[in-house]
């Protein structure tokens, strides 16, 4: 006797979600998405269409060791931008001076001039009328003859007056004044009200005089950085940082020139947060945390918390040592991803230091469970119909 087994009867409903279940279980690679998820950011330590870019695990002591990078740099810069003698003004072709000379009794020398006029010493003052730097850096002085004044402080100009004056004048005393500067000034320009040439003096000009002398900036102090060029270089700093710390209000020297500028800094936060948007940030810097609290922080129910990257080019001087070997763009930069993992309390401490830079991508990866989810999503959207249509006697 033969036995047949009875094959298992479903009803309608349970047929069509065995049969989507078996036709999407494979099509999780389908689901909507707003970026890459946390998989195939793994993929760019091993995969070789990604091996130029770097995936660095950012920690406390990364963090801290990056926040160094930032500063450094504008530290040393800042040394060198530094006046070492701010109190020496050197004279230079085009300025005005007016030279003083006394002699004391019985003065000989410039006794007969016009300008001259007795002291309650008995001494002869002499007052020599202005008389500007020629284009060859020399100043032309009665009986002294060309004076080299380039490159020399009022005070050496004196001296070097004095000594000629010796052999044919009376213990000679001699002042030399700055009247008009023509030969050292500061450019400032920028969001400035008055662009203008600001001229040294002697005792030197600092930075937020010249800006002062300017008029002063023209947008809020806290969105405005100050670039100052010298020779080559450049340097640049957060006004409210000059305002804040003294040490760097430096003394600047002549030819600087000094630019206001007003640079709105934005990163763009994307992902599993709860606002997507381009976060302005001021001239003093942001955090990755201020970043991510400005959009809301991550949404709770999408987030992946260990799959918070940073997306920047670097250059290849960054770190001392790349998890692989540099490869480097068209630009010389290196294409860098950092790596948050914000499960892990110790974390949260590298993102209050980690310093977020202009144009830089903070994007937070879904959870793989919002897959789960809007797969099920998409099977119930399917199998409803069906069972309205069973109920309605089309589907049997």
């Amino acid at each position: 006797m033969i036995i047949r087994q009875k094959s298992p009867k479903y009803s309608s409903i349970q047929l069509s979600a065995l049969l989507l279940a078996g036709a999407l279980s494979g099509c999780a690679s389908y689901m909507p998405y707003s970026g890459p998820r946390a998989s195939s950011m793994e993929d760019v330590a091993h995969n070789k269409t990604l091996a130029g870019i770097q995936l660095v695990d950012v920690n406390y002591a990364v963090a801290h060791y990056l926040q160094q990078k930032v500063e450094r740099p504008n530290l040393n810069l800042l040394r060198d931008f530094m006046n070492p003698h701010p109190l020496s003004y050197t004279v230079g072709p085009g300025d005005t001076l007016q030279v003083y000379v006394w002699e004391a009794p019985p003065a000989m020398l410039f006794a007969s001039s016009t300008a001259s006029m007795s002291t309650p010493s008995g001494s002869i003052m002499t007052t020599i009328p202005d008389q500007m730097v020629g284009s060859d850096g020399d100043l032309v002085m009665p009986f002294a003859g060309k004076i080299p004044c380039t490159g020399k402080t009022l005070n050496e100009i004196g001296a070097e007056i004095k000594t000629r004056l010796i052999p044919m004048a009376h213990d000679p005393q001699v002042v030399v004044r700055l009247v008009k500067n023509h030969a050292q000034s500061i450019t400032v320009v920028g969001n400035i009200k008055n662009s203008a040439e600001i001229p040294m003096i002697p005792g030197g000009v600092s930075v937020l005089q010249a800006i002062a002398a300017a008029g002063g900036v023209v947008k809020p102090v806290n969105k405005v950085t100050i670039q100052l060029s010298r020779g080559g270089k450049v340097l640049q700093l957060p006004l409210e940082e000059i305002i804040r710390n003294p040490h760097e209000n430096i003394s600047l020297r002549g030819g600087d020139i000094l630019t206001a500028l007003y640079k709105p800094l934005q990163v763009t936060v994307m992902g599993a947060t709860k606002e997507t948007k381009e976060v302005d940030f001021q001239a003093s810097g942001i955090s990755l945390a201020q970043a991510l609290a400005q959009a809301g922080g991550l949404d709770g129910n999408q987030a992946d918390a260990k799959a918070v990257f940073v997306f920047r080019f670097e250059k290849p001087t960054l770190l001392p040592q790349w998890p692989k070997p540099v490869q480097l763009t068209p630009a010389g930069q290196v294409p860098v991803v950092f790596r948050f993992n914000f499960s892990d309390p110790a974390t949260l401490f590298a993102a209050q230091s980690f310093p977020i830079q202009n144009h830089d991508l903070i994007y937070v990866a879904s959870a793989p469970i919002t897959d789960l989810q809007k797969f099920l999503g998409l099977i119930v959207q399917i199998v409803y119909p069906i069972q309205g249509l069973s109920t309605a006697g089309i589907v049997k």
